[in-house]
């Protein structure tokens, strides 16, 4: 609640309250015609001023205490109530409640790899060009070359994402929809989100893949920024498969992932579910190809999440071509803390059961409300620039 806008209206309550206890209050601050306890000790007398004036200087003293801070905050913590939802709870005999849209599928664990953490400090992950290749010819008496290693080093720390909701007793007991019955649900869909638009940040940013890894110094933007083709693809696949490490050394691809935002879903599947070709040359010579030639052990994915990261243009025609995590270095990791790998549901302890025993009910003893939320930990970086090949898709200049 903003305080610019709590503020005046608390003043406001305060000024009527000071008129209000000047009018019902006398020079010793009991009620005109009779004490506040003793209005308060008559509490079945219906129609009884003292206690409709009890109850108005009580309210007077809730607003002071609000002045002078001495209300805590919990006080003003709102659940949902039956106000919020005038449809829902409407006095209407026909009703229903459609279905939730959809929710979009995961895709990131096909191209980043999964881990675990230990805790919140930052991991370390290392890499090492070991010291595999070629062997070289030792005439005889020479002696053999001797080889060295060289390091590199990567680091991230998880963070904790949550969200969750508030319901009023009145609100439950209405739900004849079960609509929040199904709200601990799309907690658990929001988890699901948040890992799939985490992988998209480390893909993209605002214009496109993201500059930060793929760039012209680690050899890894399509030439020219090349929009979506059989032909481009052909070409990023090239040069995905002739990757070599620190040494020289083939770097063995087995399965492959393009992955486009929902802009170029139709597009890939053209390319990759076409059965026959025309190619045409320079002179306007036809070449007829059958069957399609580069969907071996190549599949899409759709990162839906993709258009949240990219506020351009190219959001549609962003495309990237990742190598599967399984080998024995990832594009990207994302980590997950040891022992809350899964998204968690949590529900706040009920603190209220009836008179004389019986089970607790899952409402408070103050509000009358109920609280969940959902709690996912998870992390990540950027790994190994030559596992992937990324393009704007806009014809822009390579950088």
């Amino acid at each position: 609640m903003s305080t610019s806008l709590f503020t005046p209206v608390v003043e406001s309550l305060g000024d009527s309250a000071a008129e209000t206890g000047r009018a019902m209050l006398g020079s010793t601050g009991h009620v005109k015609g009779g004490s506040r306890s003793l209005a308060m000790a008559h509490p079945k007398i219906a129609g009884n001023p003292y206690k409709y004036k009890a109850a108005t200087v009580e309210a007077m003293q809730f607003v002071e205490a609000i002045l002078k801070g001495r209300t805590p905050i919990y006080k003003f913590t709102e659940a949902m109530s039956t106000d919020l939802f005038p449809l829902l709870h409407a006095d209407t005999i026909d009703r229903q409640m459609y279905a939730r849209y959809l929710a979009a599928p995961t895709t990131w664990s096909k191209y980043i790899r999964r881990a675990k953490v230990n805790d919140f400090r930052k991991v370390k992950r290392f890499t090492n060009t070991g010291i595999a290749g070629r062997l070289t010819i030792v005439p005889e008496l020479a002696e053999h070359p001797e080889r060295t290693t060289a390091e590199g080093v990567y680091e991230y720390a998880v963070d904790k994402y949550e969200a969750g909701f508030g319901l009023s007793f009145e609100a439950m007991v209405n739900d004849d929809l079960d609509l929040y019955e199904s709200l601990p649900g799309d907690l658990a869909q929001s988890a699901l989100i948040t890992e799939e638009y985490f992988a998209a940040r480390l893909l993209a940013d605002a214009s496109g893949p993201n500059a930060s890894y793929f760039n012209l110094a680690n050899d890894n933007v399509a030439a020219s920024n090349a929009a979506l083709t059989r032909a481009s693809l052909q070409a990023a696949l090239t040069r995905l498969m002739k990757r070599t490490d620190e040494r020289g050394n083939p770097i063995v691809i087995t399965a492959v992932n393009l992955v486009v935002g929902p802009g170029l879903w139709a597009t890939a599947n053209d390319i990759i579910n076409a059965t026959n070709y025309i190619l045409k040359d320079g002179s306007g010579n036809e070449t007829h190809i059958s069957g399609n030639g580069i969907a071996a052990n190549l599949s899409i994915s759709v990162n839906f999440q993709l258009p949240a990261v990219q506020t351009t243009a190219n959001a549609d025609t962003s495309w990237w071509l990742l190598a599967s995590p399984d080998g024995p270095r990832p594009l990207a990791e994302m980590g997950f803390l040891r022992g809350y790998e899964q998204p968690a549901l949590y529900e706040k302890v009920p603190d209220m059961r009836r008179f004389g025993g019986g089970a607790e009910v899952a409402w408070s003893f103050d509000h009358g409300d109920a609280h969940r939320k959902v709690q996912h930990i998870l992390g990540g970086s950027f790994v190994d620039s030559r596992m992937g090949i990324a393009s704007k898709g806009d014809g822009s200049s390579v950088s």
